[in-house]
């Protein structure tokens, strides 16, 4: 079983470990994500290139972002591109890392998917599963799902209220719950994403979730 974190360090290590296993085990559409506060996207970038190398590329959502990059990581071996900059050959590329894409980029994502065909192909920080972006109709919301059906999160640690969501592949989906302490107590494991429902149901006093509480209290009404 995996421990939850508790440095910045031991995160981005966790991270590399979770994403090698998941290369090795032949997975290659994989979605990361580590929305910690203070933690700067850069950061992530730079220690991916501990598991992929030198022969990869950063894909931002603009050619302004990657230009903003190639300044600040000055130097580094792999390559930092806007997405809108790879319409020619990708061949070279060994994989391949979105930066923070959304729902407004769904499409030319999904095309690169498809051309990066089985190489690691990872969204870091993906904004795709946000709703409610204005002028997206219904077509571009099942491109979305369709397409995030076809991603695996690898790794992912996010502060919730009173604990933590975390997942370190190939191990379940966790709930931590912070003490008066600081430290982290494991709730419970999932096998698939937790829902709000399973964070409520962990969280609550007893087990009882807010859903069971309402039921029973509606029963109480009608008696």
């Amino acid at each position: 079983m995996s421990e939850l974190p508790r440095t910045l360090d031991e995160t981005l290590d966790q991270c590399n470990q979770a994403l090698t296993a998941a290369i090795e085990a032949g997975k290659s559409r994989l979605q990361i994500e580590i929305k910690v506060p203070g933690v700067e996207v850069l950061t992530l970038v730079r220690a991916l290139a501990t598991s992929l190398g030198t022969d990869w590329v950063a894909v931002f959502t603009d050619p302004g972002a990657a230009a903003l990059a190639r300044r600040e990581l000055a130097g580094v071996e792999y390559d930092l591109r806007g997405i809108s900059e790879l319409r020619a050959s990708i061949e070279r590329y060994s994989a391949f890392v979105l930066i923070e894409t959304s729902i407004v980029e769904v499409e030319a994502v999904e095309a690169l998917a498809q051309r990066a065909a089985g190489k690691p192909f990872i969204l870091l920080n993906s904004r795709l599963q946000e709703s409610g972006v204005v002028g997206i109709g219904l077509t571009g919301r099942q491109l979305r799902d369709r397409f995030l059906s076809t991603i695996e999160t690898i790794y992912a640690i996010q502060p919730i209220d009173s604990g933590a969501t975390y997942r370190a592949y190939p191990g379940r989906w966790q709930l931590w719950r912070e003490e008066k302490d600081g430290d982290y107590t494991l709730l419970s494991e999932l096998a698939g994403r937790p829902t709000g429902e399973d964070i409520d149901n962990a969280f609550s006093p007893k087990g009882e979730g807010f859903l069971d509480g309402l039921r029973r209290f509606l029963r109480v009404l009608g008696q």
